[in-house]
């Protein structure tokens, strides 16, 4: 998710302080939501309801449609069959998790909605500002304040300008003669070049401070990039959703955890390497073997096309090829028309826009050199093979890598999986496409009592094994729960006393007791209650699209 609730939630408790002094604020799911609507209808108070997915519990209709009766000057609403005072002053803030939901056109209606999705552009800003306050705190006071500076001496001048404008309307005779007025004149000129010095000398160091913070700029460029590789997994599973929250940490951990030097353009180097690592290890373990060179191979692109190296349409071209066109005169007997069309889509391409396209020629080439094309086009390793006629000059070319990724999808797709993985290798580097091993040791380190570990399962595996091993080691006990019907109540009971006492839960299946796994947030999440330190929970799950975001 690109996580509009936190940009919402921020922005309401700016606006309604009072959500935060008297905690009005709850979940759908909460069971004593009706009652917590009293006080705030009858004081006029505001309230905020999190995590609203698609649909908005019935009870809250008489709300949303104004269902009021007035009995003489107080109004009353009724919900769920009790009557409350009503004050004019109350206010419902309703917060979504989901990008995207798919509102009823009827609950759109009764509501006003409001956008709080970040962009690309937003989140780069909102990254470089998170960095700037870690790496070199300092700046950002400074932009702060000067920012503060510059709005109140604007309004100063305003102001100046205002009461010149009174005085003038209300002076009457000749103003040449209005010793008075001339005083103000002299004194509210004097004041005003001042705060024009104030005002530029601001404009000038605003202009410096931010020519030091654009030196981390592809810090928080490729931060933005990053995050939004691992929204568009969702597309691929939903299972993939991951929260704005876990990304910023692992930003956090690419500036904490990166190398110290002397030279900004050093420092920015090194984050950048240090946190795009993390976040493919972190994202990669989460993700079924199938899935996880389209995870790299989308990383690539994106850096590339955030390069400017190249642009949608090149995308576009290394996934559709000949998929797009029509054309029935095919020059080569032994060749496909599937085979054709891509060769043909390739020929008419023009790469990042360049003039003339680079395999514009590619039909007359291979007319030439027939023999040669056939022996590269029925090669075993064709990504391995020299590429007749253009091998020099893709070698040369600075995007060469993805033209010859190109050329191999188009002619050789059976190779194309092997194609993109030497792809990455020269793009990201090495370490990418070596074979790495997840253990359960690993994860149980960064885990925490309130967070569980969720692991998906795949035909014939089965990470109980693991944990039982794990804990063995530490020496804590642990419980097992196969979820199914009426197993809730086992399992919440085992959780409520491994939190208590301190040990591990296992929950298997958990995609056959999704109501369950809904309540789960607010289960590790016990207002007033202390969690033992050594509890951890761990589900394993098949993927399901019911599957709770809040959990994911």
């Amino acid at each position: 998710m690109i996580d509009p609730q936190s940009q919402a939630v921020s922005w309401i408790k700016r606006k309604e302080p009072e959500i935060v002094e008297r905690d009005f604020v709850y979940t759908l799911t909460n069971p004593n939501l009706k009652d917590r609507l009293k006080i705030p209808l009858q004081d006029g108070m505001p309230v905020m309801i999190e995590n609203i997915e698609n649909e908005v519990d019935p009870m809250l209709d008489p709300l949303l449609e104004k269902q009021f009766t007035v009995k003489g000057r107080q109004k009353f609403i009724n919900i769920a069959d009790t009557e409350m005072d009503y004050d004019p002053n109350f206010r419902l803030f309703m917060t979504s998790r989901l990008a995207n939901p798919h509102f009823s056109p009827e609950l759109a209606a009764k509501t006003t909605i409001i956008d709080f999705t970040v962009t690309q552009d937003g989140l780069e800003q909102q990254l470089l500002g998170r960095l700037i306050s870690k790496e070199q705190k300092h700046l950002e006071e400074q932009l702060t304040q000067l920012n503060e500076e510059v709005t109140y001496n604007t309004k100063v001048l305003a102001e100046y300008d205002a009461s010149l404008l009174e005085r003038l309307a209300m002076s009457d005779g000749n103003l040449l003669d209005d010793e008075k007025l001339i005083d103000v004149l002299a004194e509210i000129k004097l004041k005003s070049k001042e705060v024009a010095e104030k005002l530029t000398e601001s404009r000038e160091k605003t202009i410096e401070i931010g020519e030091k913070r654009e030196q981390f700029r592809p810090v928080a460029a490729r931060g933005a990039v990053l995050y939004f590789c691992v929204v568009e997994m969702t597309l691929v599973n939903w299972m993939y959703n991951t929260s704005l929250q876990q990304f910023l940490d692992l930003f956090d951990y690419g500036i904490d955890k990166s190398a110290k030097t002397q030279l900004v353009k050093d420092r920015v180097s090194n984050i950048i390497n240090c946190m795009t690592y993390k976040v493919y290890r972190y994202i990669n373990r989460g993700l079924f073997e199938a899935d996880k060179v389209t995870f790299k191979l989308q990383m690539c692109l994106k850096i590339l096309m955030k390069a400017g190296q190249l642009n949608q349409s090149d995308v576009g071209m290394l996934l559709k090829s000949g998929a797009g066109i029509d054309d029935r005169n095919k020059k080569f007997n032994w060749m496909d028309q599937k085979l054709w069309l891509n060769i043909l889509a390739l020929s008419k391409h023009k790469f990042n826009n360049e003039p003339a396209g680079f395999f514009k020629d590619i039909v007359e080439k291979i007319q030439r050199y027939e023999k040669e094309w056939k022996k590269f086009l029925d090669d075993n390793q064709p990504e391995n093979a020299i590429i007749p006629e253009y091998e020099d000059k893709i070698n040369a070319e600075q995007i060469g890598h993805f033209l010859h990724l190109c050329l191999i999808r188009s002619m050789r797709e059976d190779r194309a999986v092997l194609a993109s993985q030497k792809f990455i290798k020269r793009v990201l580097g090495d370490e990418f496409m070596a074979p790495i091993t997840d253990q359960i040791q690993e994860v149980w380190e960064e885990s925490e009592p309130c967070k569980p570990v969720v692991y998906l399962l795949a035909p014939g595996s089965d990470p109980t094994g693991a944990i039982d091993e794990l804990a063995r080691k530490k020496r804590i006990p642990t419980q097992k729960v196969s979820m199914g019907e009426e197993q809730e109540i086992i399992a919440k009971k085992h959780i409520d006393d491994a939190m208590r006492d301190g040990f591990w839960v296992i929950l298997n299946n958990c995609h056959l007791s999704l109501e369950f796994m809904a309540e789960m947030e607010e289960i590790l999440n016990p207002k007033g209650k202390e969690i033992h330190e050594v509890f951890r929970l761990w589900i394993t799950c098949e993927p399901n699209k019911g599957f709770p975001l809040g959990l994911l």
